[in-house]
């Protein structure tokens, strides 16, 4: 089963990671995705999720920074458990506004 992890692309950090034992670096990202939203009270309701990918994407992520994203997640289940994680088949959806504020949008009851 896909889902989808809906929100702000926040920040685009480069790391590098060095092996003690080889002293091999390895370099990935971290992408920092903020969603927003409001309970059935109106209160403001945040999360923040960050996802490491591999270094050769961050030209891609750099230009989605500033946007809202919708980053494809692959969900198993095994009898070991469940799991959720980044799929890189899939591409991303990109919006220039919250695709959730649309005033054509109401509340479920």
């Amino acid at each position: 089963m896909y889902t989808y992890l809906i929100g702000f692309c926040d920040e685009v950090r480069p790391i590098s990671r060095i092996d003690k034992k080889t002293g091999e670096v390895s370099s990935s990202i971290d992408v920092t995705i903020t969603f927003e939203g409001r309970d059935k009270q109106g209160y403001l309701i945040k999360s923040t999720e960050t996802i490491s990918y591999d270094f050769s994407l961050k030209p891609q992520f750099d230009s989605l920074k500033g946007k809202y994203i919708a980053v494809p997640y692959r969900f198993l289940n095994t009898r070991n458990g469940a799991y959720m994680f980044p799929d890189d088949s899939l591409n991303f959806q990109v919006f220039n506004e919250n695709p959730f504020a649309s005033k054509e949008l109401k509340p479920s009851k």
